[in-house]
């Protein structure tokens, strides 16, 4: 899950979240102990050898809660292991639990104390800042330029998540009857995805499973409810109603009464003078899940409190009545014709007849435009027909059929998985934007003036590719390009323009003169508006799509002696000998142009050298006037 999905902090911090509140319930014991240090010794050793992962599980602050619940889980456990081996009393071992946490937290932050001037701790990325922030701007301009970063509309849940969203807090309500370890993760989960996908539009994912499983739960409810009384009708055992002899105890506690020794009449007239508290009874080592001395002790105490106020007669009415309707022929007659009569109901009459088929359909066109790949879509022509733009596919193949192998290309990050994976070419920059500096490098190349892109371009790449036309094209997206250049390089726009209003477009679309002079513009409107045109002594232009969705150009004058350099494995940085894990590095012809940038400092980072930018203030001041 580590390789292939970078939600995985999503779901290691849901889990430990989880386990903290196991613990806060009262329901710790050896197996939870058990399985939650296996899940984080196994699933942290796998995570590490992951070159991209590293040791970010033990230094990054996305993922230190899970490994401090883990301390946490070893500290209680050896809690446990002392009170059983010296047997103490209640109180001792609440005292001795206190201690230990005390000594234990003592010890977590000399050690984070120590660490901390070293830079080993990794702040927050800005993805994750951004959910637990009012503002919409994180204050990395990157960031801040994916719509799906954006907080969610309300009407996305019902948009997609559709016909069981009706019938999740049904599901909710028939799983709090088995209140188990499983029903408070779902209970978590759910308020977890809710919450967190309101603060991002995109992790409105995240809130399918709950949904799915809450409406399960409620389906198969309704299922057991119809389907029970024939199958006790066929002799499937009803429900007896349990003796006096086997009756549980009133109070809440784990034995029968008659196992407390005694005269059991007098010991009942003694009980009920007795407070809450005295009548919990000493554990036994046995009754681990009775451990006393924590939140399982105070539940006790609350629920024999509360059980008692419950007349006896009351309480002997519920499982008579269970009793009565599984085991009475007629009754079971009267269920199961009930049964018959809500299935014929619910297929002829209510309105989820329509509604089922319906979301059917739904389900089914989502699927198709979700499966379909971005590269290619389908319009609807006059005749009614469907008719398949695959501009960018065959832009792509174009790649592949008519550059050589080794070739470069140049593009913003958005296509650079699909450069890589339908051109087979490399790519500048592709989707994971853990690098912001070299992003920034990219988006202020782009959006220079024609020579002085060329300059840093020719040492980079050997194809530049732009998309142009339609609602998805580089210039529509290229005031973000330049914002997140100038957030690195501050003579891009300079600092008192951090937002780069200079590049862009007036009112009438007409560019304003920073973007005119672009090699953004340059490329995507050459020869399609009167008077643009590139000089094709930098870039020439050698193919445009069917319907001039995709442009690509030709770098000319490229640096052989550039490329040959980055070519050369002995000057990629590799994250152990022999390690197919290598980072490349700039040619040393850019080394004026790398000596320029900023080291950008996020609102976040709190132990990284750099200074923040202007842009990074500005959004800090507007957060600070809200």
């Amino acid at each position: 899950m580590v390789a292939a999905w970078g939600g995985y902090i999503f779901v290691l911090n849901m889990i430990g979240v989880h386990a903290v509140m196991l613990v806060l319930l009262g329901r710790f014991n050896s197996g939870v102990h058990k399985a939650y240090s296996l899940f984080f010794i196994i699933g942290t050793a796998g995570a590490v050898q992951i070159p991209v992962v590293g040791w970010q599980p033990l230094r990054s602050l996305e993922q230190m809660g899970p490994l401090l619940v883990f301390i946490g889980y070893q500290v209680l456990a050896f809690c446990d292991f002392q009170r059983r081996r010296q047997k103490m009393e209640t109180w001792a071992f609440v005292k001795y639990r206190i201690m230990m946490c005390v000594l234990a937290g003592l010890g977590l932050i000399a050690v984070a104390v120590m660490l901390y001037p070293t830079g080993y701790f990794g702040p927050l990325s800005s993805r994750i800042r951004g959910l637990f922030v009012k503002h919409t701007k994180t204050g990395n301009p990157l960031v801040d330029s994916v719509a799906e970063h954006q907080p969610a509309n309300p009407k996305i849940y019902a948009s997609h998540l559709g016909l069981p969203l009706n019938y999740v807090l049904f599901g909710g309500l028939v799983s709090a009857f088995n209140r188990n370890n499983g029903f408070y993760f779902l209970c978590l989960y759910g308020f977890i995805a809710s919450h967190f996908s309101g603060k991002m539009s995109r992790l409105v994912l995240i809130c399918g499973p709950i949904v799915s499983v809450a409406c399960g739960i409620w389906c198969g409810f309704i299922l057991d409810m119809l389907i029970e009384p024939f199958l006790l009708l066929l002799g499937k055992k009803g429900y007896e109603q349990p003796s006096a002899d086997d009756e549980p105890p009133k109070s809440g506690k784990g034995k029968p009464e008659k196992e407390k020794g005694g005269k059991e009449g007098k010991e009942k007239e003694v009980k009920k003078k007795r407070t809450a508290q005295e009548e919990v009874p000493q554990l036994e080592e046995h009754e681990e899940e009775l451990r006393p001395g924590g939140a399982m002790e105070l539940k006790r105490m609350i629920k024999g409190y509360y059980w008692k106020r419950f007349p006896e007669s009351s309480l002997n009415d519920l499982p008579a009545a269970r009793h009565v309707l599984d085991n009475k022929f007629l009754l079971l007659l009267l269920r199961a014709g009930l049964s018959v009569v809500f299935v014929a109901y619910m297929a002829t009459m209510s309105e989820l007849r329509a509604e089922l088929p319906e979301y059917v359909e739904r389900c089914k066109s989502i699927g198709e435009q979700v499966a379909s790949p971005t590269v290619m879509y389908a319009v609807r022509q006059k005749d009614g027909s469907n008719y398949i733009v695959d501009d960018y596919y065959k832009g792509y193949k174009w790649l592949e059929q008519n550059t050589a192998q080794d070739a470069r290309v140049m593009a913003w990050w958005d296509y650079g998985y699909q450069i890589t994976g339908i051109a087979n070419r490399t790519s500048i920059a592709d989707g994971n934007t853990w690098n912001h500096e070299h992003i920034a490098t990219l988006g202020r190349t782009l959006t220079s003036e024609v020579k002085r892109a060329h300059n840093a371009i020719r040492h980079l790449a050997d194809y530049v590719l732009v998309w142009g036309g339609g609602q998805r094209d580089d210039l529509g997206k290229s005031p973000h390009l330049a914002r997140i250049g100038n957030s690195v390089f501050p003579d891009h726009c300079g600092d008192d323009d951090p937002k780069c209003m200079k590049f862009g477009f007036y009112a009438d679309r007409s560019p304003t003169p920073m973007m005119e002079k672009s090699l953004l513009y340059k490329l995507v409107e050459h020869n399609n508006k009167k008077g643009v045109r590139v000089n094709e002594r930098y870039f020439k232009h050698v193919h445009t799509t069917k319907h001039g969705l995709m442009r690509i150009y030709e770098v000319q004058n490229v640096s052989q002696e550039s490329k040959d350099w980055i070519a050369d494995p002995s000057n990629r940085v590799c994250d152990a000998p022999g390690s197919w894990y290598c980072v490349g590095q700039y040619p040393p012809a850019l080394s004026k142009l790398i000596a320029k940038r900023r080291n950008f400092a996020q609102i976040e980072d709190f132990n990284r050298k750099g200074e923040k930018s202007a842009y990074t203030r500005l959004i800090e001041k507007e957060k600070g006037e809200l």
